[in-house]
């Protein structure tokens, strides 16, 4: 194990401070008087800076052309340096960073004295025998945290630990299961003896641990501490001093909430159902539009589960329309707009060795490879085993783009449905691109449904210039909000599913993921009696995505109408949320 104990050398760079421990090398750069960057390597030197995450830097990075539209390159805040005897301090007109020499640590307080942060001294920064590195920080019992992203159970996290990965957990425990489908490595710190607030985003996307509180040792000082399975300590600390200042300067470092289009606010029909019918599941579509309208119940669009991609022996091919269910996928498109009803179709990543399109997507390199480079990895799947389309390539991009483009958007699609996203490859050598320098994929997982929603976005303006794209996805990191509304994926049909969902969604709001919500009625487990359902659904139009969507264990199917005598219920509650929309639009523009 190797600890950071003492500073050997530090530098004021001028636009940044490096520092020298005999443990780690550190660099501290402020973007702003109340964003501060500390960086951390045990390595000999730090590497090039290369984020899919950041729309705000002050540095060089790798993705700059990727992300030119979007991330905006400032100077740095130049903070005032003094070193003393016993310590350094960074001044700014919002925090006073006090950086001990001996044992070493870091203190960051506010202009008021208050303590904002501390590492845990003698232990702060660290690096395991196995590779994984350790940031260490001081707690007490004043101390609530928030955030985290996709999180099960009550929204205070103290005394918590949670793993960062995203994993597809069908019919989860929305207060115990972790994790869940979302890795957002950031949590916002609250004070309540000084109301004062400031966040913490490791921009590093190994799988990870957040334990705050959980573990205790009577040697030391009460502890949380964040453990990633590689790379670096990449901190960004952001001051409030409220809860909404730390949200705001989170979301200028990752990206704000995507502008979706109105009819994305509407109700939005859904069921595996539909799309497992043995033939004209087109025609069952249409006419579930025309039963909304007969129940007077709006409806603009539906969510078309992936079953419209099946080949003959019922497995999901990507990009593969099945004729039979669908026999003219144009003509039943533009019969949905017709009705106002726009349509999202389900894609998914994993290409299926069995698909048609499987030797295109390989001659074109374009899937994640073996840990060799030679042939692409094979991994377990929903329907066997496939081959991963890679995101950090430009050709996956671009060849996901073409089919994208001739598949769907050419047939009047502007809103995708990215599904089955997580990236569970169980070799964590396997190799990603990583835009032509190659990297394990271990080290950017959870990264390829971000870019996944990228190249939905890229392939709508390209085809739509004036259309806005609607892209929802069920995984995601830091920043998937610039891109997609989310959704906190399979959830079980229960009262305790939808108590526990709330602090779920909430949490992925204090994490900047404003556009989201959760299957109303739930999706996974036999249909909800009808108190359930009809409370689910008044307490769900509240949330950005309204869908009622279900894969039921009791072959039923869980539709607006499946009760014909509280419909009258239902059909109150979805006029009510439409008579909000204009106001839930005006707070996401």
């Amino acid at each position: 194990m190797v600890v950071s104990n003492k500073i050997e050398k530090a530098v004021n760079q001028g636009k940044h401070i490096d520092i020298t421990t005999d443990g780690a090398k550190f660099r501290i750069i402020f973007l702003k008087s109340d964003i501060v960057r500390i960086r951390c390597t045990f390595e000999k030197e730090f590497a090039k800076d290369a984020s899919y995450a950041l729309v705000m830097t002050a540095w060089p990075d790798k993705m700059d052309s990727l992300l030119s539209d979007e991330r905006r390159i400032i100077e740095p805040y130049i903070a005032e340096y003094a070193e003393f005897d016993e310590y350094i301090l960074l001044k700014t007109d919002s925090l006073h960073i006090k950086v001990n020499k001996q044992p070493f640590a870091m203190q960051i307080f506010n202009n008021q004295g208050v303590l904002l942060h501390s590492d845990l001294k003698e232990k702060s920064y660290v690096k395991c025998e196995n590779g994984s590195v350790r940031h260490y920080s001081c707690i007490d019992d004043d101390i609530s945290f928030y955030g985290f992203g996709e999180k099960s159970g009550y929204i205070n996290k103290a005394h918590r630990r949670m793993i960062m990965n995203n994993v597809d957990t069908l019919g989860y425990n929305s207060e115990y299961t972790d994790p869940l489908y979302k890795h957002i490595p950031f949590y916002i710190r609250f004070d309540r003896a000084n109301n004062v607030a400031s966040g913490l985003f490791y921009n590093n996307s190994y799988e990870s641990v957040f334990d705050m509180g959980c573990e205790r040792s009577g040697y030391w000082d009460k502890y949380s501490y964040f453990s990633a399975e590689g790379g670096d300590i990449d901190l960004f600390f952001m001051y409030g001093p409220e809860i909404k200042n730390v949200v705001k300067n989170y979301t200028d470092l990752t990206g704000k909430t995507a502008l979706p289009p109105l009819y994305s606010l509407g109700y939005f029909g859904s069921t595996m159902f539909y799309t497992e019918l043995e033939n004209k599941s087109d025609e069952a579509v249409l006419e579930f539009i025309d039963q909304a309208r007969r129940e007077d119940i709006p409806c603009d669009g539906f969510f078309l589960s992936s079953g419209y991609t099946s080949g003959n022996d019922g497995k999901r091919y990507v990009f593969n329309w099945n004729y039979d269910r669908f026999a003219d996928p144009e003509k039943f498109i533009s019969d949905m707009k017709a009705k106002g009803a726009d349509v999202s179709p389900n894609v998914k990543p994993g290409m299926l060795l069995t698909n048609p399109l499987y030797n295109e997507f390989k001659s074109a390199n374009a899937y994640i490879m073996d840990e060799h480079g030679n042939e692409p990895h094979n991994d377990r799947y929903w329907g066997g085993k496939a081959a991963f389309v890679d995101f950090t390539s430009p050709k996956g991009r671009d060849l996901w783009k073409k089919h994208l483009k001739q598949s769907l958007i050419s047939k009047g699609i502007t809103c995708i449905w990215n599904d089955n996203c997580e990236y569970e490859i169980n070799n964590p050598k396997a190799q990603c691109d990583f835009e032509g320098e190659k990297a394990p994929i271990n080290s950017l997982r959870p990264l390829m449904p971000n870019l996944m929603a990228l190249a939905a976005k890229q392939a709508i303006k390209e085809c739509c210039p004036n259309a806005r794209p609607y892209i929802t996805n069920r995984a995601g990191f830091a920043g998937i909000q610039r891109y997609a509304q989310t959704w906190a994926g399979d959830n079980s049909t229960s009262w305790h599913s939808l108590k526990f969902n709330i602090p779920v969604m909430l949490g992925m709001g204090l994490s900047g993921v404003a556009n989201q919500g959760c299957d109303i009625g739930g999706f996974f487990g036999p249909a909800p009696e009808p108190e359930l359902f009809v409370r689910w659904v008044q307490h769900g139009i509240f949330q950005p995505r309204f869908s009622i969507h279900s894969c039921n264990t009791d072959n039923t199917v869980t539709e607006p109408w499946m009760y014909p005598s509280y419909t009258k219920y239902i059909s109150a509650a979805i006029k009510l949320w439409y008579s909000l929309r204009p106001y839930l639009y005006s707070l996401l523009y």
